[in-house]
């Protein structure tokens, strides 16, 4: 286990250990991060990141922390708002995205909530990038915004 990234994602008390900066900079990182993966492959198409969360009050607070994270990196955030985890997997899965990310704490206190990363597979991310993501989140690097048209956007995928 890292610093930050538990068995099962990031997680503690809302704005303690968990706060809206830190959702902002995975998200900043989710962005940038896999921009450049599908740069190298010859892939100009926008990353395609989707969005859930539970009920908790937090929950708000954090997806529209990420999102503005990766819109900022140039990815495209699809919100689809209070669902549940599988169906995150789903999506992320069935729906070409190149990864899904869901907002909660499952069992924990109502003041706890959680960040949970899930590949493009609809499985847990891979500890490779969750590894980047934490030494990141430590580090004082500034990565590149996008600019002009290259800015990301945020879409409504709730059905």
């Amino acid at each position: 286990m890292g610093r930050y990234f538990g068995t099962d994602g990031f997680r503690g008390e809302a704005n303690v250990d968990l706060t809206a900066d830190h959702a902002y900079q995975v998200g900043r990182f989710l962005g940038w991060y896999y921009g450049e993966t599908k740069r190298r492959s010859g892939d100009t198409t926008p990353v395609r990141v989707v969005i859930g969360k539970d009920t908790r009050r937090s929950s708000y607070m954090f997806e529209y922390a990420l999102a503005s994270g990766l819109v900022a990196s140039g990815a495209d955030a699809y919100l689809l708002h209070v669902t549940t985890t599988p169906s995150v997997s789903f999506v992320a899965r069935t729906d070409g995205f190149d990864c899904g990310i869901m907002i909660s704490a499952s069992h924990n206190p109502f003041h706890d909530n959680g960040i949970k990363l899930i590949n493009r597979h609809g499985e847990k991310m891979e500890q490779e990038v969750i590894d980047k993501i934490e030494a990141y989140l430590d580090s004082k690097e500034n990565l590149p915004y996008a600019t002009g048209a290259d800015i990301g956007r945020v879409i409504d995928y709730a059905s």
